[in-house]
Parts: C-alpha cells; structure tokens; sequence
C-alpha cells in the first residue's frame, strides 16, 4: 500500500513547539541578562529580533507579497525615522546609539528596522485577536499606542546597558510623540492590508517582549 501524503497542513510547523522554544529564548535572555551570565549576552539582541522575526513571519496566513511588502515598509520607515533621529536630533530627540546593536549606517544600527517591523506586525495582529470588532482606523492608533507603551518598558533597559543614551538625563516627551507619529499611518495600513490576521506566534512575541523588558526593569537590570 502505497503511503499517505500529508496534506500541507498537517506538513507545516505547528505553533506551539515554535512558542515554547521562542519563550525558552526570551527566559534564557532574562537569566542572562540579570546573573549576569556573560558581560557581552546582551550583544545577542540582534540575533533573538531576527529569529523573532523570522518565526513569526513564517506563520502568517495569506499570501506573501503583501506580507513581504509591509514588513520591507515597516524596516525602511523605521531605520529612516531613526537614522533621521541621530543625525538631527528630529522626530525622537537628541540620543546617539552605541555598539550594542551590532553593525550601522548613519550611525543608526541597521537592526533596528527590524525592530519596528517585529513590533509593529505582532502588535497589530493581537490588537485584530483581542479587539476584532473595532474599526480599522481606531485600531491603528491603539497600535501606535502600544508601541508608546512598549517602547516605555524598553527604553530604561536599554539605556542601562548602553544600546543607546540620551543626551539629557531623562527620556524626553518628544521621544514617545515621534514613536506614536511614525507609528500610526503604518499600524492603520496593516489594518487595511491584512484583515482578521490570526498568527499566535506573533501574539505570543508580543507578550514574551512585554514580559521580557517587564522582568528586567523590576529587577533592575
């Protein structure tokens, strides 16, 4: 008897061995950014946002082309936006990076487009599972706000461990104004582009990030 063929449903990856494995990741990060393991385990960030980023992406349903097209448009706002931060101090504020995030262009670390582009697409895909009812334009502004309140969670971290630093002490207002600005139009179009999007993975990195810069500004690390 000849064997059976699996169908291509049953042959794709399932989501759950995928979100433990990313959840081991994000919980080695914390271990090893708090003990610490390693001086330099911070240096493995950008690694973690492309395997993040990666996985997620491979679990998204449709088809590609639009899904490569935002993803390509979320990078190149995002490492503009920021390339145009640390050149002229617009948008964000006066902050400069440092040499945590591996290699730049415009003194802009080329990683960080992928940081909005893992950001953005995770959030506004658990916005579509939690809040499927609202209007498309309302979602985009609770996406661009999430982003303000992630970014929150983040920036305390990073300064700590030298992946970027302000001019002033504090964190400036214009910094989260910039965050919500750019943020917006690209969180409405993903709305318009991808209705009722259901990708677990990327809600469950939403959350693992959540809970990753949580742990580590109550630790204090």
């Amino acid at each position: 008897m000849a064997s059976q063929i699996p169908a291509p449903s049953e042959r794709r990856l399932r989501p759950m061995p995928v979100i433990i494995l990313l959840s081991l990741i994000y919980l080695a990060g914390v271990i090893g950014i708090a003990l610490p393991v390693h001086d330099q385990f911070i240096r493995l960030t950008p690694l973690t946002l492309i395997a993040s980023l990666g996985l997620v992406l491979a679990f998204h349903p449709g088809p590609r082309r639009p899904l490569w097209g935002y993803v390509a448009l979320c990078y190149v706002v995002g490492f503009v936006a920021e390339a145009i931060g640390t050149s002229t101090g617009l948008l964000f504020g006066d902050y400069a990076y440092g040499h945590v995030l591996g290699p730049t262009l415009w003194h802009t670390p080329l990683i960080i487009g992928v940081n909005w582009a893992l950001l953005l697409y995770c959030l506004n895909v658990s916005i579509q599972r939690v809040l499927p009812e609202l209007s498309r334009p309302l979602k985009g502004v609770i996406g661009a706000a999430l982003m303000v309140a992630l970014d929150m969670l983040i920036e305390p971290v990073a300064i700590h461990h030298e992946m970027w630093a302000w001019g002033d002490t504090l964190v400036p207002l214009s910094n989260y104004i910039g965050w919500f600005i750019v943020s917006l139009p690209i969180s409405m179009l993903f709305h318009y582009l991808f209705a009722r999007t259901h990708n677990p993975v990327a809600i469950a990195v939403a959350l693992l990030m959540a809970g990753f810069f949580g742990a580590l500004n109550l630790l204090g690390v």
